[in-house]
């Protein structure tokens, strides 16, 4: 819909230059906007485009504002009328028969109603969670799941050709760190007394995992061998099956990656000597008392920064040099990664990296999401990662189910912090927000199901939506008719939280007119289009839903 207002504002401009000579394109002038107005007496929505064009045009915002208006083709247009407010805002009001004739195209299009392919182009690869293979995941590592895998779905709706990727950390001093830590576990059990040095991973996980591994091929390989071969082995072994149990984890969460990228390949490959050495002959990099250093200019970052120690072992920041560059090098236009909020100096040397090798830092955009805390009984819940003492996302996902984590997770950007109540998630009534969408959609499931158990007539075929005269209906068909913008607008700037603000609307809207208006009613011509209308917002319910990753159960 608001495109359509757009594409008619637009034409108007174009008419207006052409009948008075002006030589400007519309291209040129600052980009206006259509938004949606608030209070219906403003009409269905409003433009600034007089006021943002009529500065650059000197012009008088109303007086261009009225030349607009007796510019525009409004016949067939959908658009009843226009009116001049404030300073030069447009407002638009649009016929109730634009609103009734876009249930014809929810029910023509169904689960695709709301998809396009607006933002079809070059390819985008999304990262996210990424999480160091070195322990089970937590619930930060669940909201950014969350965020990533419904922004991947919205991007794909919304006609992108996306990726989704998990970068494995599994070389450096972690990977040691927490071989080290399965060996020292693995010694205990063969009955050894030793202290467990502090800095290593302490969790439990790490004791079930020397167990394990006490039973496997791997533990006969290490009887003989010294420490550092010896840790070689635990690191590769650790590694492994504490990635296989984050897939777990995240399978179990409705996650799944295009690719698993690893850290060892940019080694082992020898990219990350290759991106090293193209650094230094472009004078990019330097060796200064041993190390090798990336210049950052003072617009960057604040200081140079390490590539290569001067013990000759690459930093971290090497490897997401060489990682991100080699991303650049298969062809995406985007690169969106998602990382902890904890991360934000990071972002402003990973741009400067993708810059050195010639591409545009607006390639990358880094969304941050802010941690979460835990609220059991009104109060917050304690957690340490370091000790190893965290409820896990698995742990969460026990408790309160996938659907619900994943919608709680989406209730907020992500870059607010978050309190997850773990008592209301659970809760079915209409103040878990998950139920309370999910049961709108149960709710009109059950419509049917009880007038086919009553034998009443549940054929909506052929309505005459002229019966739909409620002030309440023609909400629900405005509402309705935002959801392809919700997507579209949403995917553009990278925010699936958006959809979920969305259903919680709709669904209040349903409830609402549900609880005053009986939908059954003996009367033919309307119990029709009544049908016909919520069986369009179930199906936008469920395609919402799916965008977040949430079921949309008929029985509840």
């Amino acid at each position: 819909m608001k495109q359509t207002v757009r594409k008619i504002t637009q034409a108007a401009l174009e008419k207006l230059f052409q009948a008075d000579g002006i030589a400007v394109s519309v291209d040129d002038l600052p980009k206006f906007d259509i938004s949606r107005s608030k209070d219906v007496k403003f009409g269905d929505f409003a433009s600034n485009v007089a006021l943002v064009s009529g500065k650059e045009l000197g012009i008088k915002p109303r007086d261009l504002a009225v030349r607009i208006m007796e510019s525009m083709e409004l016949k067939s247009s959908g658009i009843s009328r226009c009116e001049i407010a404030g300073p030069g805002f447009i407002n638009f009001f649009l016929s109730p028969d634009v609103w009734r004739n876009n249930l014809y195209l929810i029910h023509s299009r169904k689960e695709q109603y709301g998809r396009s392919s607006e933002l079809s182009g070059p390819g985008i690869l999304v990262e996210f969670v990424s999480a160091n293979p070195t322990g089970p995941l937590h619930v930060g590592h669940g909201r950014g799941a969350a965020v990533g895998d419904s922004l991947v779905r919205l991007l794909r709706a919304t006609g992108s050709k996306v990726d989704s990727e998990y970068y494995v950390n599994d070389v450096g001093n972690q990977m040691n760190i927490l071989g080290r830590s399965l060996w020292f576990r693995f010694r205990e059990l063969q009955g050894e007394a030793l202290e467990f040095p502090e800095n290593h991973y302490q969790g439990e996980y790490m004791k079930q995992l020397a167990a394990e591994f006490a039973n496997s091929s791997e533990a006969e390989e290490i009887k003989d061998l010294d420490e550092s071969a010896a840790v070689r082995i635990t690191s590769r072994y650790a590694c492994q099956k504490i990635l296989e149990g984050i897939q777990d984890d995240l399978s179990m969460f409705g996650v799944t990656y295009d690719r698993y990228f690893s850290e060892r390949s940019l080694h082992e490959s020898g990219k990350l000597s290759e991106c090293l050495n193209e650094l230094k002959k472009s004078g990019k990099a330097e060796e200064r008392e041993g190390a090798l250093w990336f210049f950052m200019e003072d617009s960057q970052d604040e200081k140079d920064r390490v590539l290569v120690r001067a013990t000759g072992e690459p930093t971290y920041f090497a490897a997401d040099v060489a990682y991100h560059t080699d991303k650049m090098r298969r062809g995406y236009d985007l690169l969106v990664d998602i990382w902890g909020s904890d991360h934000h100096g990071y972002v402003p040397r990973v741009k400067a990296a993708i810059e050195a090798f010639g591409y545009s830092s607006d390639k990358l955009k880094v969304l941050l999401v802010q941690f979460v805390n835990l609220i059991r009984e009104g109060q917050k819940i304690s957690m340490s990662t370091r000790s190893g003492e965290f409820i896990t996302l698995r742990e969460v996902l026990e408790e309160v189910g996938a659907d619900a984590a994943r919608f709680f997770f989406l209730t907020k950007r992500c870059d607010s912090h978050l309190d997850f109540d773990l008592d209301l998630a659970k809760k079915q009534s209409s103040d878990n927000p998950v139920y309370y969408v999910q049961y709108a959609h149960a709710r009109i499931s059950s419509i049917f199901r009880i007038a086919q158990e009553k034998g009443i007539d549940a054929d909506y075929t052929d309505p005459d939506l002229e019966a739909l005269g409620l002030k309440e209906e023609l909400a629900l068909m405005k509402k309705l008719a935002d959801y392809p913008d919700v997507l579209n607008e949403a995917a553009q700037v990278l925010e699936p939280h958006r959809v979920t603000f969305y259903l919680l609307e709709l669904a209040e809207l349903f409830h609402s007119y549900y609880h005053d208006n009986k939908v059954l009613t003996e009367d033919d011509r309307i119990k029709k289009a009544r049908l016909y209308l919520v069986e369009a917002v179930r199906l936008v319910i469920a395609n919402g839903l799916s965008i977040l990753g949430v079921s949309a159960p008929e029985r509840m």
